[in-house]
């Protein structure tokens, strides 16, 4: 039984985490890398060009799961609890304001121009080994009408087909992911979907949709490795910008992001699943590196995702937003604003 459950985790950890690279060098910005589609690999499969040799090898992979030693051990069998917030969503709704509320890991529910947006929804466990550590906040049926959803990768803990489903059946909203999702959202009944590549745009009335790069991968299967594209995702309304990366690593495209579209009203970026950091790094930011691409997209207000939901690497789950606590200053950097698991922020 040992065994089996090992060999699970093994195949799990083998589809989350990369193990190979065939990236070149940046030789160009990235806004010309997405308009010249240099980001579309010959072989079908998409890639990040300015990354070189940015994943470990299976070797690694091994040494990582097997052998690796996690500083963390102790601290990770003692128990951790996070509050969790009910939404009161009719109380929202009546005032009549914009606002968000985050509902752990990267799912993130706005109310934006009268329409309703979540991105990532992962409502349930992920499966039998990846189970929420943190409830979801509420129950998924009492979730507002959800017009549109945001897909930035393929990765189960951020494409979860039961809650696709779940939205699909319910909702009926229009999914909105980059390219090379086409097929799945056909084969689990889903007809409302938008294809958007890195600098595409899509208007919904007065709100505007933007794919932006990041540097991150995908897969869900030993042989569709980044066949699908990952993004994140700038909306705009009346003047104000709210940006969400849904999973990345720290690359200096940031800064052009900036330059392009800053200042960025709110800021939604991923802190945890850092560590080790010699094999994570590539493609998740730590707490430095989350602050830093508050500062390089000149945020206003910086909200902290990705944390404290699902146990997927070696920190603990308090670890990031205490250390990001512990590195910020309010004086020089965005507004931090840590929402608990079903916390929101009013945004006019």
């Amino acid at each position: 039984m040992r065994i089996f459950i090992s060999l699970w985790i093994l195949i799990v950890l083998f589809l989350y985490f990369p193990l190979k690279s065939a990236e070149g060098e940046l030789t160009m910005s990235i806004e010309e890398i997405a308009r010249k589609k240099a980001h579309h690999g010959s072989d079908g499969r998409f890639l990040n060009p300015w990354c070189v040799d940015c994943r470990r090898k299976f070797a690694d992979f091994l040494n990582w799961v097997l052998f690796s030693k996690n500083i963390y051990k102790e601290e990770k069998k003692n128990d951790v609890k996070f509050n969790v917030v009910k939404t009161e969503f009719d109380s929202l709704n009546h005032a009549g304001n914009d606002y968000i509320v985050w509902l752990g890991h990267s799912t993130v529910l706005m109310k934006i121009g009268g329409k309703f947006i979540i991105t990532d929804p992962v409502l349930w466990d992920i499966n039998f080994l990846l189970k929420r550590k943190t409830p979801f906040p509420i129950e998924p049926e009492k979730l507002p009408h959800v017009d549109y959803v945001l897909i930035s990768h393929g990765h189960y803990d951020h494409l979860d087909t039961k809650s696709i489903e779940f939205l699909k059946d319910k909702f009926n909203p229009t999914f909105i992911s980059g390219p090379g999702y086409e097929d799945y959202f056909a084969s689990i009944g889903v007809v409302k979907h938008i294809t958007l590549d890195w600098w595409d745009e899509y208007k919904i009335g007065d709100i505007k949709i933007t794919s932006l790069p990041v540097q991150h991968w995908s897969k869900r299967s030993l042989f569709d490795t980044d066949k699908m594209l990952w993004c994140s995702f700038l909306i705009e309304h009346g003047g104000i910008k709210y940006y969400w990366v849904g999973d990345s690593g720290y690359y200096e495209g940031y800064k052009e992001i900036g330059e392009k579209f800053g200042p960025i009203d709110v800021l939604f970026v991923p802190v945890g699943a850092y560590e080790p950091r010699w094999f994570m790094k590539s493609y998740h930011v730590n707490p430095e590196e989350a602050l830093q691409v508050a500062k390089d997209v000149r945020a206003k207000n910086f909200i902290p995702i990705h944390w404290g939901t699902f146990d997927l690497t070696d920190e603990p789950l308090w670890l990031p937003i205490k250390h990001l606590k512990e590195i910020y200053r309010d004086e020089s950097n965005p507004k931090l604003r840590v929402l608990e698991h079903g916390g929101h922020l009013i945004l006019r």
